[in-house]
Formats: C-alpha cells, structure tokens, sequence
C-alpha cells in the first residue's frame, strides 16, 4: 500500500515539474509540527487565480 501511494505522489509532482524531495521534505516538516501537509493537486499561478475572481 505505500509503495502503491508513493508512486502515484511521486507521478503526479513529476507531472507538474516538481521537486519530489522538496515535497516530501516539506511533507516530514508539516507533520513533525503537526500542521497540514502539503498538496498534491496542482497549484494554480496568482494569475490564474485573480482571472477566475474577476469573472
């Protein structure tokens, strides 16, 4: 089962071009303070994101 999971993080980040080590370092941080993990899903650009509020 972590296998399985694993290869689908590290599939979707290469995906999107990101850094997987980044992500799973900065997944070890969030947890170790107990604050929430990082996301998977693909982040939108500040551009994007003021497009969609102004329609």
């Amino acid at each position: 089962m972590f296998v399985e999971r694993m290869l689908t993080v590290v599939t979707s980040l290469r995906s999107q071009n990101r850094n997987v080590l980044e992500f799973m370092t900065e997944a070890i941080r969030a947890s170790r303070r107990g604050s929430a993990s990082p996301s998977v899903l693909p982040q939108e650009s500040s551009s994007t994101e003021s497009m969609t509020l102004a329609a």
